[in-house]
Formats: C-alpha cells, sequence, structure tokens
C-alpha cells in the first residue's frame, strides 16, 4: 500500500481532522504526526530573542570570563 501525506493543522481543542482517499476506508491505518519546523528566520529570531532574555538576567551580570573559562577547563577535565 502506499503512503498518504496529508497536511492539517491541530484544532485549539488537540483534535485533527484528514479526509482519507475512499480507497482506505473501513481500514485500520497508522497516524504519525510531524510537526512543521518553524522557517530559518523565525528559529534564528527566536534563539536571539533568548539569548538576549538570558544576557539580561540579574544573575548572568555576575558571572565573569574567568568564571566560564574555569568551568570550561573543569568540564575538560571531568571535575
Amino acid at each position: 500500500m502506499n503512503t498518504v501525506t496529508k497536511k492539517t493543522k491541530v484544532e485549539p481543542d488537540g483534535w485533527l481532522k484528514v479526509q482519507a482517499p475512499p480507497e482506505l476506508e473501513n481500514q485500520e491505518v497508522d497516524v504519525i504526526i510531524v510537526p512543521q519546523r518553524l522557517p530559518a528566520a523565525e528559529r534564528v529570531a527566536a534563539w536571539q530573542r533568548l539569548c538576549e532574555e538570558s544576557q539580561n538576567l540579574p544573575t548572568s551580570k555576575e558571572i565573569t570570563d574567568e568564571d566560564i573559562q574555569k568551568e570550561i577547563d573543569d568540564y575538560r577535565a571531568g571535575r
């Protein structure tokens, strides 16, 4: 049997509606849900927002370059 691919959106209540081809009527089928990735520009913008928000946290202002280097060195040394 050939695979049938359909695109749809998940309803706000979590349900999906997909109309199958007539030849599949009364047959049991497997359904695989594959979320679509955001376009690259949107992923980059979201990453930049996350980085900016993280850098603006009060605790991030207390971290020095020396602290970061020490953590890297400790990790590499297995400590």
